[in-house]
């Protein structure tokens, strides 16, 4: 079963470096449907709190796997800008 946070990275992989929400957004849109709502969210729930993610974010660990690399654009943590 796919997951939003396995679709995000699908999405980052496929697309590589840096991107805005919107852009992931409708990526995971395109392949996988109007099933997820609030992508945004979910990109910011993503990042360790090492990184300045959400102390209160229930997103298990494994999947907190994105930098915020300004206001509303992400990228996979150790991916090249």
């Amino acid at each position: 079963m796919e997951t939003h946070y396995n679709v995000i990275i699908e999405a980052f992989k496929t697309l590589k470096g840096k991107r805005e929400i919107k852009e992931i957004s409708e990526w995971v849109k395109v392949h996988y449907g109007a099933k997820w709502k609030d992508t945004g969210t979910t990109l910011a729930d993503m990042v360790p709190v090492s990184l300045g993610g959400s102390i209160s974010s229930n997103v298990p660990k494994n999947y907190r796997v994105l930098k915020r690399v300004s206001k509303g654009v992400y990228s996979l943590i150790g991916e090249k800008e």
